[in-house]
């Protein structure tokens, strides 16, 4: 079925939205990926480098234990198992008083936590869920923080701490966090985010911040912001990485890419949308009118030809995390000017075996940005990806 035929038919009411749901195979690409995080984790634990230290990180160890997690029980060697087992006991004793994990950029390490706990079978983790949920839910921006629907940050979630400015990229990990803690769509938490999403969409109509904003650009004065109309996202309401179109008016467009257009379908299905709905029509829309694997498309390209490489591991998390949310087999797209759909699971997991190192890892070599110069971070977005394309 093509991408706006299937996501009429999703059915969003369990919990475990982004789950598989069927017996996955195991490729030998995604043993050499499980082979590589192996050898980087001690009893189960990874750290991070900063200068001449290491320490102990429950952010990079929870998104190692997820993708670890992400080869079948039934495939688990033994001493699988038990490396597994100890870094999830580990993370278990990681939780802050307050329910959140990590002294930094806590929302992406709790949900890191998050992925990771709520995948394991044992009782030790529910407590422990719960009391991320709480935290999660409290850095929410809402009533019972003093933000109203007016506020631009409303339904939003920053990196961890209360009235922090928010991102998409902040929220997606969240509402999926939130998710998989089960926490129903019809939770006035979904609700209050999609204030927010509808606001990091060029949408007209639904995106009510048309004139209310400046937006940069590099070697120009801030311009007002301008709501586009292709339906793609942004990293924040009147932000993009991606760079940004100056219109005949004088106003100005910040410019949809692919990361944040399929965080935004993602989150849109967390929050119950239904497919037909206007809203994720436009974004399914925009994904089909710039299908590609080769980078991380929308980005100016006055920004340089790096600039389009940014987060593409990051990208190829989120496309399979939202296509295989939306249950959809095929995107319909063009091809030298044609109508054209392409098996994204087939082309996705030809692209990433062809891009694996002789080490079994993945590494961003063309753009270094946000952490894709770690090659552990680029193995677990890898790996991620891979387990929705079975």
């Amino acid at each position: 079925m093509t991408i706006l035929r299937s996501l009429y038919a999703v059915t969003l009411g369990t919990a475990a939205l982004f789950a598989q749901t069927a017996a996955p195979s195991w490729s030998p690409a995604q043993q050499k990926g499980f082979d590589f995080l192996l050898g980087h984790q001690k009893d189960g634990v990874f750290a991070v480098k900063m200068g001449e230290r290491s320490f102990p990180d429950p952010g990079f160890t929870g998104l190692a234990l997820a993708a670890l997690q992400s080869k079948p029980l039934a495939a688990r060697s033994e001493a699988d198992k038990k490396v597994i087992e100890q870094g999830l006991t580990w993370l278990l004793g990681q939780q802050n008083e307050d329910g959140s994990f990590g002294q930094r950029v806590q929302n992406y390490t709790t949900c890191a936590a998050v992925m990771a706990l709520a995948r394991w079978q044992d009782e030790r983790t529910k407590p422990v869920l719960q009391k991320a949920q709480k935290y999660i839910l409290a850095i929410q921006h809402c009533e019972t923080n003093g933000s109203s629907p007016a506020d631009v940050e409303y339904g939003g979630i920053g990196y961890g701490s209360k009235g922090e400015r928010s991102d998409l990229s902040n929220v997606q990990f969240a509402l999926q966090a939130l998710r998989d803690t089960g926490l129903p769509a019809n939770d006035d938490a979904f609700r209050r985010a999609v204030v927010f999403l509808q606001r990091t969409q060029n949408l007209p109509g639904t995106n009510d911040l048309g004139g209310k904003l400046k937006v940069k650009a590099e070697g120009s004065e801030p311009a007002t912001f301008a709501v586009g109309k292709d339906g793609g996202a942004v990293y924040y309401p009147g932000e993009s990485p991606a760079g940004a179109i100056d219109l005949p008016d004088g106003t100005r467009v910040p410019r949809s890419y692919g990361s944040m257009t399929y965080a935004l379908l993602k989150c849109y299905l967390l929050c119950g949308l239904p497919g037909d709905d206007p809203r994720v029509k436009a974004a399914v829309q925009w994904i089909g009118a710039n299908w590609t694997l080769v980078e991380n498309p929308g980005a100016d390209p006055k920004l340089g030809e790096k600039t389009r490489f940014q987060g593409l591991f990051y990208y190829y998390l989120l496309l399979a995390q939202a296509l295989d949310a939306s249950k959809v087999d095929k995107i319909a797209t063009q091809k030298d000017g044609k109508p054209a759909e392409v098996e994204w699971r087939k082309d996705l997991r030809a692209c990433l075996e062809a891009s694996q190192l002789p080490n079994g890892a993945w590494l961003n070599d063309k753009n270094g940005r946000w952490y894709e110069n770690l090659d552990i971070l680029c193995t677990c977005y890898a790996m991620l990806a891979l387990g929705h394309c079975n």
